[in-house]
């Protein structure tokens, strides 16, 4: 079950105690937030990647005279 689902039946759960229910919940949304801060820090690492792949790249090619574009190169 969801936690946005958990949430919404939470008066389905009067027979619990709600603290406890809200707990329970309280942990999961802080895992799922500790998962996306992982997951955005893993893509500003890859995109730095990318960008130092890039930049390198042009380099090494410029240097040889090699290019992707039309442009003239100097």
């Amino acid at each position: 079950m969801s936690v946005e689902q958990r949430i919404l039946d939470l008066p389905a759960f009067a027979d619990y105690n709600d603290r406890r229910q809200l707990r329970a919940i309280a942990l999961d949304v802080r895992k799922l937030e500790d998962r996306v801060k992982q997951l955005e820090q893993e893509n500003d690492a890859m995109r730095a990647d990318l960008l130092l792949w890039r930049d390198t790249t042009d380099a090494i090619c410029s240097k040889a005279g090699i290019g992707f574009t039309t442009e003239d190169k100097p």
